[in-house]
């Protein structure tokens, strides 16, 4: 049995008196005058099921009285409408007898043992200095508040024990509930604890002041009981109350209970929420060893390991290829049910296991639901496995599946770091087994989840003798991971010949664990020859504290004990770490294979983060035992790849255990950028790029220079940071070169080799032959464009453009080359007054450039007629001409000269020919000078005519 563990309460201020020892934490002060025992606890379940009921699906073409006749025919009786997806039969006859009568129908279509599951949590009474904001920040949970604060409409069941609805740190954050366990309760009153405890954890009202924040923050939560007061209930109340969650509106599913032994029919109720949306989350159980849990393993669910607040694996989580991620679980605090709350304490419970990790987990799938409401259960779990942070062995490994969750990643946010593992310490296998001797001991360390430690011991003869593994103090109250020590003793082809464990503390009268150093001993009995002593740890967990493994002579002789080990060595070596990409992997098996059981489809290499088989041949030579596995292809840096074994058979048809090793290859630094392209404009620049082949991708850097130097990872502008391939970068200045420098960037930090670019800075110049032109007459523009060096390139593209001085908008006036000396011109007759530029639009190697612009006025030419030009005193003479262009109503003015100064005396409106004329008679004799004057405008410059002088006799 596992050890119990106590339940931490926290006290009010007010009942802080003297002599009680007081811990503060940021959910306010706390103590324990005295030891609480919780109304459960948890550890190994053997296999429990109702002596005289079982659970029974029938095929959907059956009718209701094809059932109820089957049921007759039992003998039994239904407590469910027989029209129910889950059937529970009750009858005097023993159930398993009962279930051989049921699974013979024709109408059935599954049926299974009434199976009871049990609580997940682990009480501690036990104070941590942690707090709220430790463990949730090791998933990243107040991050992932900044993106999303509330589940909305994402309704989160929770099958458990109930809860007290009237919490003051619960109420509002509750829909209608259901009793599943008693038809004449319907209300899901908490009599046990555990259920008010794990649904605090997802939906404690956040920000309100008082208690605990849920990590739902908003999140509304269906209490489902299922489990009675003492922590257990039976599947048939569990499938029911699934079904009623999801006939209810929940859309995220938490159950933080679990048992050994399959139940096709409670998998049946899983595999029916999950077709219908509902992403269901389940505690892994907390029994520290590898059996199967249920439902934990259903592939359905998302199963979630505990570890402490570090990120540590816990010496009490389950294990197995079916955990799915992991989440803290070691003194979450939530809300207590405040009737079993002992007098003098705040209603607010610390809880460890993996029942309180698997809240933390739904609230975070109801938050994600929430952000992607049409997710469907595969696409949550892919946020939530899929960029969860690894742990312990690389890639995904029994111990934290994925890895440890990352609220905020799985949110949308930024990636972080993954979380270390140690390095492995080269004794993985008997190949690399170290040395024992006799009375020696020998000191080392678990220090890798899965760590198995082998030595060799040489007997020159046959001898008894005992081995004896001990381990560091075994206290689950003072550490999360402990060694429970294993070991199995083999001789030189690897049979067995021993095997011992020690895997929990001993316990007092109450069931409560006695803090203890354990030791794991037997007698062998070696035959002559090198025997081999792999030890283990019986749970999951790494631990630093050192063990010592010690044979000596024993008057006694052994008995064999164990199962063969198949594999005399494996390279790379199991959780080995910078392997390098090139590497050709290689198992080597203890005893004589069938060759025909070894290929590819038996041994192959894994990517160990997506599970999928690496493109590979598998070659196996008989005489040395060798497989090889040849890779297709180098393998990727920095990632985690798994070799495994599943239907070998050895020469004697023995079929070997799945086998699987883990390594990871080194973390190098990124390939330069396959492309680094790049064109000039005017004031910008175009940058394009080709990412290489990056598993561990973080992003692409683009920085930039002025001048000719390139810049560094930490000088120059920044430019780009992302995952795309291009950008424009604008905003730059005229007659200036840019280099720019493009870096990959991995996740772990790592810069690959600077790719370079640059643009020569260009300028250009413009000019005219003339800034006043008649109208009809015509102009030169002259151009240049030139590197900023002044050197001259013979054939680059330039545009001149020209546009009326009223308008905005250019036209192309000529596309030309530059000649050898940079230089260009065209000829151009402007009909209105005009501005002209000319740009280089830039190319592979230049930037572009744009000249100023220059205006040249257009002036209209004006005829000018006098007749006749001499008159009499007191007749007329007419002054008249023509405008081009016409300009059709414009005025136009008529001016004297005298006394030095002209004078308009008369205007008209041109014709719509452009004409005018003027009718003059000068009042006086003598000579008068006249001119006709053509105010400026929008499209043409001032004129005049030329002067006209009149003789008055």
């Amino acid at each position: 049995m596992f050890s119990k563990r106590l339940l931490r309460l926290v006290l009010p201020a007010a009942m802080i008196a003297g002599g009680v020892v007081v811990v503060t934490g940021s959910s306010g002060s706390a103590a324990e005058p005295r030891p609480y025992r919780p109304p459960f606890a948890a550890g190994k379940h053997k296999a429990e099921y109702d002596a005289h009921s079982v659970m029974v699906k029938f095929k959907p073409k059956a009718t209701a009285a094809n059932r109820r006749a089957a049921v007759s025919r039992y003998g039994a009786t239904a407590e469910d409408p027989v029209a129910s997806n889950a059937v529970k039969l009750t009858s005097d006859l023993p159930a398993t007898d009962l279930l051989k009568k049921v699974k013979a129908d024709p109408t059935v279509e599954l049926a299974s043992l009434n199976y009871k599951r049990y609580i997940s949590a682990v009480p501690n009474d036990e104070y941590y200095a942690t707090d709220q904001k430790t463990y949730l920040n090791t998933v990243r949970v107040p991050q992932a508040w900044d993106l999303s604060k509330s589940t909305g409409s994402q309704i989160v069941a929770v099958l458990d024990t109930g809860v007290d609805a009237g919490h003051p740190d619960l109420v509002g954050h509750l829909v209608p509930g259901y009793n599943a366990v008693s038809s004449t309760r319907p209300n899901p009153v908490d009599d046990h604890g555990h259920g008010t405890m794990t649904l605090g954890i997802i939906a404690a009202a956040a920000n309100n002041g008082i208690g605990v924040a849920g990590v739902g923050w908003n999140v509304k939560a269906m209490p489902v009981k299922v489990l009675a007061s003492d922590g257990g209930g039976y599947d048939a109340d569990i499938a029911e109350g699934i079904d009623w969650a999801v006939a209810h509106g929940a859309k995220v599913i938490n159950m933080s209970l679990g048992g050994p032994d399959d139940n096709p029919v409670l998998h049946d109720a899983v595999t029916r929420a999950y077709d219908k949306g509902v992403t269901v989350v389940v505690a892994a159980g907390n029994d520290g060893d590898a059996a199967l849990q249920y439902p934990a393993s259903y592939p359905e669910v998302i199963a979630v390991a505990a570890t402490d607040a570090g990120g540590t694996l816990t010496d009490f989580s389950s294990y197995g290829d079916w955990v799915d991620v992991a989440a803290p679980g070691v003194d979450i605090l939530s809300t207590g049910s405040r009737s079993l709350t002992p007098p003098g304490y705040e209603p607010y419970w610390y809880c460890t296991g993996t029942s309180c990790s698997a809240p933390i987990v739904a609230g975070l799938a109801a938050l994600v639901k929430n952000k992607w409401p049409t997710f469907t259960p595969a696409q949550v779990a892919q946020r939530v496995e899929g960029l969860a942070r690894d742990a312990g062995p690389r890639g995904i490994d029994p111990y934290y599946g994925h890895g440890i969750v990352d609220a905020y990643q799985a949110l949308g946010g930024r990636f972080t770091t993954d979380f270390p593992t140690a390095a492995a310490d080269g004794d993985d296998q008997p190949s690399r087994a170290r040395s024992l001797a006799l009375a020696s001991p020998v000191t080392s360390t678990l220090g890798i989840e899965g760590d198995v430690d082998w030595y060799s011991f040489p007997s020159a003869s046959a001898q008894d003798v005992r081995v004896s593994v001990q381990g560091p103090l075994y206290d689950s109250s003072t550490y999360s991971q402990n060694v429970g020590p294993s070991f199995t003793v083999y001789d030189e082809n690897l049979k067995p010949l021993a095997h011992a464990e020690k895997p929990f503390p001993p316990v007092d009268s109450d069931g409560y664990e006695i803090p203890s150093v354990l030791s794991a001993e037997q007698n062998v009995s070696l035959p002559a020859g090198t025997a081999y002593v792999a030890v283990r740890n019986v749970n999951g967990s790494r631990v630093t504290r050192p063990y010592t493994v010690q044979v000596v002579g024993s008057p006694t002789p052994g008995t064999a004990s164990g199962t063969a080990y198949p594999l005399r060595d494996v390279v790379p070596a199991d959780l080995a770490s910078g392997v390098a990409a090139s590497t050709v992997p290689t198992v080597t098996f203890a005893r004589d294979m069938d060759a025909a059981s070894v290929t590819g489809s038996t041994l192959y290499l894994l990517d160990g983060k997506t599970g999928a088989r690496v493109a590979a041949t598998t070659t196996f030579d008989a005489a040395s035992r060798k497989a090889t596995i040849t890779p297709q292809q180098p393998l990727l840096d920095n990632r985690a790849y798994k070799i495994e074994g599943a239907s070998l058979r050895e020469a004697d048809q023995t079929v070997v255990p799945t086998l699987h090793t883990v390594f990871s290859t080194a973390d190098l630094a990124p390939q330069k950028l396959t492309v680094f392209s790049g064109s000039g404009a005017y004031l910008a620049a175009s940058l394009a790029w080709t990412i290489p082949s990056t598993p561990d991708l973080d992003q692409v850097i683009v920085r930039r220079n002025v001048g000719s130097k390139a810049p560094t990872p930490t000088t120059g502008t920044l430019v780009y940071a992302g995952t795309g391939t291009s950008v424009k970068n604008t905003g730059l200045a005229q007659n200036t070169t840019y280099t720019y420098g493009a870096w990959v960037l991995d996740r772990t930090g790592h810069y690959s080799p600077v790719a370079v670019k640059q643009l020569l800075g260009m300028k250009s110049g413009i000019a005219v032959t003339s800034t006043l032109v008649n109208y009809g007459g015509a102009i030169t523009v002259k151009g240049s464009t030139l590197r900023i060096d002044n050197k001259a390139y013979a054939g680059l593209p330039v545009n001149v453009y020209v546009r009326p001085k009223t308008s905005s908008k250019f036209t192309l006036l000529a596309a030309l080359k530059t000649s050898s000396t940079g230089t260009l011109s065209v000829v151009h007759k402007p009909l209105v007054s005009s501005v002209y530029m000319l740009t280089f639009p830039g190319n592979a190697d230049l930037m572009g450039t744009r000249t100023v612009d220059v205006t040249v006025q257009v002036r209209p030419t004006i005829s000018a007629t006098l007749s006749p030009a001499a008159i009499k005193l007191g007749k007329t003479t007419a002054f008249s001409g023509y405008v081009a262009p016409a300009h059709a109503g414009k005025v136009v003015y008529l001016q004297q000269y005298g006394n030095k100064v002209w004078k308009s005396i008369a205007s008209v409106k041109l014709s719509t020919s452009g004409k005018y004329a003027f009718g003059i008679r000068p009042a006086v004799r003598g000579q008068v000078a006249y001119r006709v004057w053509f105010p400026a405008d929008a499209d043409h410059a001032t004129a005049y005519t030329v002067n006209k002088i009149v003789t008055i006799s």
